[in-house]
């Protein structure tokens, strides 16, 4: 896991179209490419997310680390919605951008 990669922000569509458009091609290898990278995050993100929720849900098996478990699977669930919430922006945007019809 590289924590380097780690964001718990959010993306905007128009941030996603400013790093398809820095590109300079409308090459779609390129382009797909560019989507890759700019995903990587939230990919991790949403791992990170899921990974704390399933950590603070064991943990809150036993009386003693419920205290700590209960907030990290809050804190967990909500990195792991932001992460799918971050993907799903860029993954619409990107078939915009290139004209691709959005799935519903």
């Amino acid at each position: 896991m590289d924590l380097a990669q780690f964001a718990v922000g959010t993306t905007t569509t128009q941030e996603v179209i400013g790093k398809l458009k820095a590109t300079g091609s409308s090459d779609p290898d390129v382009l797909l490419a560019a989507k890759n990278d700019l995903s990587a995050p939230f990919r991790q993100q949403k791992f990170t997310g899921l990974l704390l929720l399933v950590v603070g849900a064991v943990s809150s098996l036993t009386l003693v680390l419920a205290i700590i478990g209960i907030p990290v699977a809050i804190f967990g669930f909500w990195v792991w919605r932001r992460g799918t919430s971050n993907l799903a922006i860029v993954e619409r945007t990107f078939n915009q951008f290139i004209g691709a019809p959005v799935p519903a």
